[in-house]
């Protein structure tokens, strides 16, 4: 068998080229690769990550497919006779869809359906997810860096640990989503649903999280240096011990009600923000920006903030002094 990689077969077939019969692919990385219709006969796809490809009415008649990753991969009318997949992880559900499964080697356990979505640490590095519903997935420790999830359903996920530095989550739905310790630098997140979502010491350092709805997320300790933040919706969010420093929390962010209790808001530009009954105990604003913000019944006892800083704000009613007095 001639040995081929990865690239040189989706350059291929990016040319029109549909025959790769006894190509040798062990190992290759194709996650979310469109083989629609692709003559592999007999080809060597052991241990490859084929996870999310597009194998619809491809001929894979005798083809090595052992140990290989077919989570996800669309299946339909494919052909697979003589076909071996011991190993492989595949659902019954997928292989229901085949066109042709006669004396292949099935795996002795197969792969939990798409209801199930066990992705735990699977390697997606760059692949394009977008629209997909991932609903309720377990991705605990994968590798999503630079991946597109654009509008991707992974509401009640559990992405503990999980890798998403610089992906593409615009308007994804994360609703509840676990996020715990992921790292999630320089990702966009904007209009983004984090309703209730758990990002407790998440990396959010440079995130764009403009107009995202993070409404009783948990942040706690989560870095979120130099994020931009404008015109989120905080509401009730626990974000008790965060790193704010530099971040934009302008075009009236809202954290009403918020609990920043030891936060570092740094540097913050907070012009316009909504800090209405807010618990900023002990906030650290040195340099922030408080232009316009209002503090209506806001708590500052113990917070690091000059005179100077607090005449910049559009409302002081009712609120608790860092001298613990309150104002009228």
């Amino acid at each position: 068998m001639r040995r081929m990689t990865g690239n040189q077969l989706i350059k291929r077939y990016s040319a029109g080229d549909r025959d790769f019969t006894g190509a040798n692919l062990h190992g290759a990385s194709l996650q979310a690769i469109d083989l629609n219709g692709a003559i592999l006969r007999w080809a060597n796809l052991s241990a490859a990550n084929l996870y999310g490809a597009d194998l619809s009415g491809a001929k894979l008649d005798g083809a090595d497919l052992s140990e290989t990753d077919l989570r996800r991969a669309d299946l339909s009318a494919a052909i697979l006779d003589n076909a071996n997949l011991t190993g492989a992880q595949v659902s019954r559900e997928q292989l229901a869809h085949a066109a042709s499964l006669q004396d292949a080697i099935i795996p002795d356990k197969l792969a939990p359906t798409d209801a199930e979505q066990d992705l735990a640490g699977v390697h997606l590095a760059g692949a394009n997810l977008s629209g997909q519903d991932l609903t309720r997935a377990d991705l605990t420790g994968a590798d999503l860096r630079g991946a597109n999830l654009r509008r991707v359903k992974l509401d009640g996920g559990d992405l503990k640990g999980a890798d998403l530095q610089e992906a593409d989550l615009r308007e994804a739905d994360l609703e509840r989503a676990q996020l715990e310790g992921a790292n999630l630098g320089w990702v966009n997140l904007g209009s983004a649903n984090l309703r209730e979502a758990d990002l407790q010491a998440a990396n959010l350092r440079g995130a764009d999280l403009f107009l995202a709805d993070l409404r009783q997320a948990n942040l706690r300790m989560a870095s979120l240096r130099r994020a931009d933040l404008r015109g989120a919706d905080l509401r009730g969010a626990n974000l008790r011990k965060v790193n704010l420093r530099g971040a934009d929390l302008r075009m009236e962010a809202n954290l009403q009600d918020a609990d920043l209790r030891g936060a570092s808001l740094g540097s913050a530009r907070l012009e316009s923000a909504n800090l209405c009954e807010a618990d900023l105990r002990e906030v650290n604003f040195g340099g922030a920006r408080l232009d316009r913000a209002d503090l209506s019944g806001a708590d500052l006892r113990g917070a690091k903030v000059s005179p100077r800083q607090l005449a910049q704000a559009r409302s002081l009613r009712d609120v608790i002094m860092p001298d613990g007095t309150t104002k009228d």
